[in-house]
């Protein structure tokens, strides 16, 4: 799937940022998921394989690594079970040159880790996708309060109803009305994903929500 050259120019010229959307899964289609649900919401995504656990076998050699993609502004980006991915291991959503190397693209999807998505990413609209289980209830608490620091992250929260409303209590004790705010909870992963979806393709200009609830 090619960037869309027409939404990144339509979203410069109505000076919105570019959205930016952390999936923290132990999953690792997940991100897959949220780029396939955005292609289908009517956007063109590109989900970014920051753990090297997406392509596989079949992951892309080059002569440039990531860094040296972004310096030359050339993202190697290539087809990934009907979206395209780019293949850069290591590589974080707030990393010099990212966002103006994938301008053409209606949204980055990031497959990464919560230390990846506690950096804030100037200039875009960053959303996250959050898996909350027993075993990460810490990890995520922890990375809303970092990002609360900073302005706080539009988040939703998704896996055990438990977890996740003990996660959404303790952001609205301790950081805030403002930061609970912009925590929602939607325990089936399904549900998240569409909402999600049907999120952003209703900020982007010149677009539908297509999306209907359902497997991705």
């Amino acid at each position: 799937m090619p960037a869309d050259q027409a939404a990144g120019l339509r979203r410069r010229q109505s000076a919105r940022p570019q959205p930016v959307i952390h999936c923290v899964n132990d999953a690792p289609d997940c991100a897959l998921r949220v780029a396939r649900a955005l292609a289908h919401a009517g956007l063109t995504p590109l989900v970014v394989d920051t753990r090297d656990r997406l392509f596989g076998k079949a992951a892309p050699q080059s002569l440039f690594d990531w860094r040296q993609q972004l310096a030359r502004r050339q993202l190697l980006a290539l087809p990934l079970e009907d979206v395209t991915g780019w293949h850069a291991p290591g590589a974080h959503a707030a990393a010099a040159g990212l966002l103006d190397a994938a301008r053409d693209y209606a949204a980055l999807v990031f497959d990464c880790t919560p230390a990846d998505a506690a950096a804030t990413v100037h200039g875009a609209h960053e959303s996250a996708l959050l898996a909350v289980h027993p075993g990460s209830m810490q990890t995520i608490y922890a990375l809303l309060k970092t990002r609360a620091a900073t302005g706080g992250l539009d988040a939703i929260l998704t896996g055990e109803p438990g977890c996740c409303a003990q996660v959404g209590e303790a952001c609205a004790r301790f950081l805030g009305a403002t930061v609970a705010a912009a925590v929602s909870c939607i325990a089936d992963e399904n549900d998240a994903i569409a909402a999600l979806a049907v999120r952003m393709a209703g900020e982007e200009p010149g677009c539908q929500p297509t999306y209907r609830t359902g497997n991705p």
